[in-house]
Formats: C-alpha cells, structure tokens, sequence
C-alpha cells in the first residue's frame, strides 16, 4: 500500500513538470499559488516570505557559493545579481485564481552591466530532455532536485543559447549579453543571458 501511494504520489509531483505545466511557488518559471510541496521539501524560498525572511535566505545562499563555484578571470560574481531586491505581488486574475510571485529592484552595480557580455561561473538546470540545451536556467549551485530549483530569485539566470549547449553537472563558464527584466508576471524570471556560449 505504501508503495502504491509512493508512486501516486510521484505522478501528481512529476506530472506538471512533464507537461510543461510548472504551476510551483517554488519554481521560478512559475509564479501561480498551489498547494506547496515544500511539506515534503526543504525550501529555501517561497513567495509568501517576509522581505527580512527573503533577505536572510539571500545572504545565507550568497555565502556558500564560495564552496561551489569560482570567479573565472573578467567574470561577474553572483554577489551582484544577490544584491537584487525581490518585491513580493499577488491579484486575483478574471476566473478568480490567486497568483503570488516577486518582481526584482536592480541596483545600480546591475544596471551598469544591462546589454554587456558577462562571464559567470555556475551550474545548468535543464528544461527539457534533451542532451544539448539552447534554453535553461543558471545558477551558482548544483541541482538537487528534478522539480525544482531551490534558490531565491534573484540567484537565477534564463540562458538563451547561442547554440544548444550540452548539459553538465558539473560547474561551466558561460558568456553572454545581460537583460534585464524588470517585470515578468509570468514566470517571474529578473535576468536573461542572450547568446550564450559555453567558454572553457
């Protein structure tokens, strides 16, 4: 029986992830309030947290990077992009679903870096199955989950690939021209890396 509700429970889990539905607080190519799974997980994150609770979270991730990746040579440390503020929002949209997410305040040590190639050192959490990735998110820490990517917001990079990029575990440089997004209710994403290319 155990086994049985072991495995309903992966299904009703995986499901939004195989379907490209991606309806988690927690995901940040979602923004749309369900239920949490963080009842299951530990969460370092969720958009109902206070701005002192998302503040700690940010500076309690900001330093253990040091343990998992490098500034490569010219390369922009992810202290930048974690001194980005996360604004909390919610509204009721037509049919009466509630939707929570964050929007970023930049400052002006990001702004000054809008439309330039950057180089950042860090890890790919892939979107699709496939070996090579022209889109992905980017991160200073190594995937732990297949669901999820369990840091704040403003530790999260959308890469656009110049040329599908092969997936990696371990840590890559990637280079690309920074956008800004100063708002995206959709997926709540703060930053993209357009043409990105793998640098060795």
């Amino acid at each position: 029986m155990k086994s049985v509700l072991a495995l309903m429970f992966v299904g009703v889990v995986s499901f939004p992830f195989l379907t490209g539905g991606l309806k988690d607080p927690l995901n940040p190519l979602s923004h749309k309030q369900v239920k949490p799974l963080d009842a299951y997980m530990t969460k370092t994150f969720s958009f109902e947290s206070t701005t002192s609770d998302q503040a700690f979270n940010t500076e309690s991730l900001l330093s253990n990077i040091k343990d998992y990746v490098e500034i490569p040579d010219g390369g922009t440390p992810w202290d930048v992009f974690g001194e980005t503020e996360q604004t909390p929002y919610s509204y009721e949209d037509e049919d009466g679903m509630e939707w929570n997410g964050v929007r970023p305040g930049f400052s002006d040590s990001l702004k000054a870096l809008e439309g330039k190639e950057i180089l950042v050192q860090g890890y790919m959490f892939p979107l699709g199955q496939e070996e090579k990735q022209d889109l992905f998110l980017f991160g200073p820490f190594p995937v732990s989950c297949p669901y999820h990517y369990h840091v704040t917001p403003n530790l999260i990079i959308e890469a656009h690939a110049k040329t599908p990029i092969a997936f990696s575990y371990d840590a890559v440089n990637i280079r690309g021209r920074l956008e800004l997004v100063p708002k995206d209710d959709e997926y709540n994403v703060f930053y993209r890396l357009n043409d990105a290319e793998l640098i060795k």
